[in-house]
């Protein structure tokens, strides 16, 4: 994808949801365009996809914006592009791939995200993790994993324990959700007097600060090798949802966990 294809881009996807073209819009502007790719046939743009590399990874990617014209749905091409996508991450040293898709529902075209799903699912795509309500209440969001590289036989089932200093520094609304929230978070010098992580006070005051925005869920993720992460976050309301397998690398998965601050205010009540 070059900067003059931006425009043809988010035309395409505006014509299946104006609401990931404004978000597409805003990620090309913020990441840039590498490993970005448009498909053509006959000098029209008829296809967008691509992925994004996790930093602090070994070759985990994400599935980038992936739409085609209406006219050639159903023909192919949608599964030969991301085919495509497989390659280049491949040459670039990705090891596993993972893709988002929502289940919602619009009221007159039904499941709208339905063939996507198929697709995916035909492709080798395989589903990890299903967020409940992460969109908006109603809508949920499925995650799945695709390995572009064979996992070792060698590769351990889990990694060492880890016990870091972990503090957290801000929270953020979460990229096409209404009201899903996260705290950005980090690891942080250790001190011979300082605690070895971070509290269920500490999640309390980001809690209170998600309400006093309105927020409606907090998910979190954190690498499965970190056991001080449980007792805090069972204390102050979390629950595990559930983990991508072999997120960090083979053998680290990635737990996630969602505080539901909806049926905190109703029980407020």
């Amino acid at each position: 994808m070059y900067l003059g294809d931006v425009r043809n881009v988010l035309k395409l996807i505006d014509a299946h949801d104006d609401e990931d073209a404004e978000a597409a819009e805003a990620e090309f502007e913020e990441e840039g365009l590498d490993n970005q790719f448009v498909l053509e046939e006959n000098d029209t743009l008829i296809g967008v996809s691509g992925f994004r590399t996790v930093p602090a990874t070994d070759g985990t990617c994400w599935l980038s914006w992936t739409y085609l014209d209406q006219a050639v749905i159903g023909k192919g091409r949608g599964g030969a592009m991301i085919r495509e996508v497989f390659d280049a991450a491949r040459d670039v040293g990705g090891r596993k791939m993972f893709a988002k898709v929502s289940d919602y529902e619009d009221p007159e075209q039904g499941p709208i995200y339905a063939r996507a799903m198929q697709a995916y699912r035909a492709l080798g795509f395989e589903e990890e993790l299903v967020g409940k309500e992460f969109y908006d209440k109603g809508e949920n969001q499925h995650i799945l994993g695709f390995r572009l590289k064979q996992r070792p036989e060698d590769a351990p089932d889990e990694m060492t324990a880890e016990k870091p200093t972990i503090r957290f520094n801000g929270l953020f609304e979460i990229a096409e959700t209404d009201g899903a929230y996260t705290f950005n978070w980090d690891v942080a010098k250790s001190s011979l007097l300082g605690r070895r992580s971070f509290s269920s006070e500490d999640l309390d005051i980001g809690l209170q600060a998600v309400r006093d925005q309105g927020g409606r869920k907090v998910f979190l993720t954190f690498p499965a090798n970190l056991p001080l992460i449980h007792k805090p976050l069972q204390q102050a309301g979390f629950k595990y949802v559930g983990r991508l397998a072999d997120y960090y690398e083979d053998g680290l998965d990635e737990l996630h966990f969602v505080h539901e601050l909806d049926v905190a205010r109703e029980l407020d009540t």
